[in-house]
């Protein structure tokens, strides 16, 4: 699912602002922060909007897309122009593909139609990146934060994919190990692992993950495999279950958070395609 993947990069890029602009945009040379736009139509669909300058001078809003979707320039148009009218200054747009499946004809970084000729024209422009057409050296050498991505680059045209993703991985692992600060190893690692999951099965990421010879020697990271599973499990529970019963209320974020056995969500997983509320999915034995 898709929509598995959004918390992830949301959090990566909130976590590390600076270096998702340096790595999509430009390295800033203004002040960055964070932007909480009081716009409901923005804020539950765009995914990362950064405001640069204090005065705030410019935006740049990049928006991540897992899978095809048509009218996702339509939504790309709309978010840029509620925030131009929201904060009245310029707003830069990036759409990242993350990979492949991503990609949609319609996806061509131009919105252009006249349908009165003469009288008025609509003319949006935005900024595609196709992540897997990016060498994943180019990715790993990135800020730490977001050298998780390297996962989806470009891999050496002389590997299979799984040797690929396991060389890589093994240079993610090391670079974070060396560089990160050690409260965002861990975080930054499952983040790498789920992010491996838009490649290959999520049996083969484990797979990949637990080749890299630092992971082997440390049950901490080999604890980070397990702890990935779970996260992944848990967003796509609140997924299926928000598309049936709607947005679940924090009680119910709070008690799925607490369940840390990973056979016991996979059943709930199950449960909650069948399943008539939150509460029987949380009930599942």
């Amino acid at each position: 699912m898709a929509m598995t993947f959004d918390a992830t990069l949301k959090d990566m890029g909130r976590d590390s602002p600076q270096g998702f602009l340096a790595a999509f945009d430009r390295r800033p040379s203004l002040p960055v922060r964070l932007l909480n736009v009081d716009l409901s139509t923005v804020t539950t669909a765009a995914d990362l909007i950064l405001g640069l300058g204090e005065p705030l001078e410019e935006i740049i809003q990049l928006d991540f897309q897992s899978s095809a979707a048509a009218w996702k320039h339509a939504d790309l148009m709309v978010y840029n122009a509620l925030l131009f009218a929201h904060n009245h200054v310029p707003v830069h747009t990036v759409i990242i593909l993350l990979r492949p499946e991503a990609a949609h004809s319609r996806l061509n970084g131009i919105i252009r139609y006249a349908p009165r000729p003469e009288r008025g024209k609509m003319d949006f422009t935005y900024e595609v990146v196709r992540l897997w057409e990016r060498p994943a050296e180019e990715l790993l050498a990135a800020d730490p934060g977001v050298a998780p991505l390297a996962m989806l680059g470009r891999l050496p045209e002389d590997l299979s994919l799984e040797d690929g993703l396991t060389a890589v991985a093994q240079r993610v692992v090391q670079r974070l190990t060396n560089e990160a600060p050690p409260d965002r190893v861990k975080k930054l690692l499952t983040d790498a692992f789920l992010l491996t999951g838009l490649r290959v099965r999520r049996d083969v990421a484990a797979r990949i993950f637990r080749g890299v010879r630092a992971m082997q020697e440390s049950d901490t990271y080999l604890a980070i495999l397990d702890e990935g599973q779970e996260k992944g499990i848990r967003e796509s529970i609140l997924v299926v279950g928000a598309e049936r019963f709607g947005p679940p209320e924090e009680a119910v974020r709070v008690q799925l958070a607490n369940v840390t056995d990973l056979e016991g969500l996979k059943r709930m997983l199950r449960r909650a395609v069948k399943a008539a509320s939150w509460q029987e999915i949380l009930d599942t034995p």
